[in-house]
């Protein structure tokens, strides 16, 4: 048996990469490790999205490497980086041995039969101009998150052109799946244990347009709600500009459908949403969230803003930090502009200055703390629906960690539950006892 590792980095969308690679790997020859010391061939799903994405990655090949001094003798660069870098990952990454750019990770299996049959081929970057993962075909699939909850991909690439985004070269244009194979993957998953599906795309809200059917998102939710074993529906990366009041209605009449959305603002500003090429204007932002707190009460709203834009003013930064406080966003997340050779902005100057940039984050972190915590506080004393996700890291502790439909796992806070008779996967009704600035706290109580 060929034993084989994968480490995934980057967002839930490439950890769908990885799992189909760990499906593709799961019969014999090859067998599926956690224990990279014993892996016979490792294999790196890389993030290249931003900077700081691409540090990342390029620690963890070499950290990798060093396995070669052990039992490794093949090590995979595969992903964003590749698709990246091209023909210069070779000489770029030298600690890999072959290199997969986005969308060929279906080479595997016969790749590492050619390097263990003794004819290796004499490519070592397999990597096309633009990204094209066949969703016609249907492949296996190994969950890495907990049995219980699945990310679901409804379609790949993207065509919104922000001008600070590399995801279209690196993913492609928009490809939306048919639908059928989008039911047909969630039937599946659910029978397989899975009681929350998590819709994931570069743009989900944008789903179907590719084929000429707008309203597309729609017709698949109403589809996903039929299933009855899956229990919770949650939404992710759905780009404002897209969000219609057909989608938002389809929410609000669910029961399955998390009261939660995931909505990259990025900004505020007129100026600089334009700059940004985001398609959408101040005005119009704000009539969506008042028209998503009207059509689906109490729904949990989270949001991601960009500092330090080329051109951002001081004055502009407070109209954020305002738009911010009057918002009072359930979660938010905030990450500094990074100049990306290729992108239309990377043309419009030199972007705000590191450390102000990173000043910026942190006042705008501050202020979602102090949100987060007065939020939270309203939830002492009521109970509320979560599905337990495992054992509290603590060891010897008896807690369980878990989330509910107003928080995303892995993503946003969690609640940590205290009980017996507990176990990952359940539905259990919990009484808030305490909260803190992300987290809540409480007993089981059915």
């Amino acid at each position: 048996m060929i034993k084989v590792g994968l480490v995934s980095l980057g967002c839930p969308k490439n950890l769908v990469d990885s799992e189909i690679a760990l499906g593709l790997l799961s019969s014999p020859p090859f067998r599926i490790t956690s224990r990279l010391e014993e892996a016979e061939v490792l294999i790196v799903n890389t993030c290249a999205f931003l900077e700081s994405a691409r540090r990342e990655s390029i620690d963890t090949i070499r950290r990798l490497a060093g396995y070669k001094k052990k039992r490794c003798r093949f090590l995979i660069v595969a992903g964003c980086l590749v698709q990246y870098l091209k023909d210069e990952a070779a000489a770029k990454l030298p600690e890999g041995d072959f290199y997969l750019g986005v969308g060929e990770l279906t080479r595997l299996p016969r790749l590492m039969e050619k390097l263990f049959s003794g004819t290796p081929p004499r490519e070592r970057i397999f990597c096309r101009d633009t990204p094209d993962f066949s969703f016609s075909r249907r492949f296996p699939r190994i969950l890495s998150t907990p049995a219980h909850y699945a990310y679901l991909r409804i379609a790949d690439g993207c065509d919104n052109r922000c001008s600070y985004c590399l995801i279209p070269g690196l993913r492609g244009p928009l490809r939306s799946r048919p639908p059928q194979r989008v039911i047909e993957e969630a039937n599946e998953l659910v029978s397989s244990g899975v009681r929350e599906l998590i819709l994931v795309a570069q743009d989900t809200t944008a789903y179907g347009i590719d084929l000429g059917k707008k309203q597309l998102l729609v017709s698949l939710l109403r589809s996903l709600e039929e299933i009855r074993e899956m229990r919770w529906l949650r939404i992710l990366y759905s780009h404002p500009a897209h969000l219609n009041k057909q989608i938002v209605r389809t929410m609000a009449e669910s029961d399955k459908i998390c009261p939660y959305l995931d909505i990259p603002l990025q900004h505020i500003s007129e100026r600089i949403l334009k700059l940004m090429g985001r398609k959408i204007s101040r005005i119009r932002v704000e009539k969506l969230l008042e028209q998503l707190r009207e059509m689906v009460p109490g729904i949990s709203l989270r949001t991601t803003l960009m500092v330090g834009f080329p051109g951002e003013s001081g004055g502009e930064f407070e109209e954020l930090s305002d738009f911010v406080r009057r918002q009072a966003f359930e979660h938010l997340g905030v990450f500094c502009y990074s100049p990306e050779k290729g992108t239309a902005a990377f043309r419009f100057g030199p972007p705000v200055d590191a450390a102000t940039a990173r000043r910026r984050r942190q006042h705008l972190m501050e202020i979602q703390q102090k949100i987060s915590s007065r939020k939270l506080l309203r939830f002492q004393g009521k109970k509320i629906p979560v599905l337990l996700d495992g054992p509290f890291p603590e060891k010897g502790s008896k807690l369980m960690i878990a989330h509910s439909r107003f928080q995303a796992p892995e993503i946003d806070g969690l609640v940590v539950v205290e009980g017996d008779d507990v176990k990952p996967g359940d539905i259990r009704t919990v009484k808030i006892s305490d909260s803190s600035s992300y987290d809540l706290y409480g007993i089981v109580a059915d």
